[in-house]
């Protein structure tokens, strides 16, 4: 006896299939569709792959600006000490080459300063003279202002905003118009 050959039952039917809208996008997907999957997950396992390398690049990076972070941290202070340095030897620089007039001029701010009063800040350019000025005693502060006033170098002298503070002592702004030698002298 021969086995008996299992009944097959196709419900679709074949032979109009392929003469149906329907049947030919069945069709269409059968035999293109496959490709188009087998594609599309092709380009997804080299997504998933290349994850990996752009990973491992990632981290190298960070690790690398990390590293770089901690140089530039530890030469920070050195960093600021050289910039102050080279900003204080281009004031000298330019101390050093300035006209005669401002190197007496300051020379004379230094002998007019009584014991008790100190200099915050003093910008000389040129002909014009301003500084912050710090008085401890209310008989340091007349003393400065009669000296700048008294000064020959100075032909203008204006006393700006003036401020008293129980820590400090009393504060004042000050600028000068440098009398320029007269020619012939």
């Amino acid at each position: 006896m021969s086995p008996a050959k299992e009944p097959a039952i196709n419900l679709i039917g074949e032979e109009q299939m392929e003469h149906t809208p329907v049947g030919r996008i069945v069709t269409w997907a059968v035999t293109y569709g496959r490709y188009i999957m087998i594609g599309t997950e092709i380009i997804v396992l080299l997504a998933f792959i290349s994850r990996f390398s752009l990973d491992r690049k990632l981290t190298d990076l960070k690790e690398e600006v990390s590293q770089k972070q901690a140089i530039i941290d530890a030469n920070y202070e050195f960093e600021t000490d050289f910039r102050t340095l080279q900003d204080k030897l281009a004031k000298l620089q330019t101390l050093l080459t300035a006209p005669p007039i401002t190197t007496s001029a300051l020379s004379t701010i230094q002998e007019l300063l009584p014991i008790d009063v100190h200099l915050e800040t003093l910008d000389i350019t040129g002909e014009h003279v301003a500084g912050d000025v710090v008085a401890n005693t209310t008989e340091s502060f007349s003393q400065i202002v009669a000296n700048l006033q008294a000064a020959s170098i100075f032909s203008q002298v204006d006393i700006g905003e003036v401020k008293r503070s129980p820590t400090t002592g009393i504060q004042f702004t000050f600028t000068g118009t440098v009398a320029l030698p007269k020619k012939g002298k």
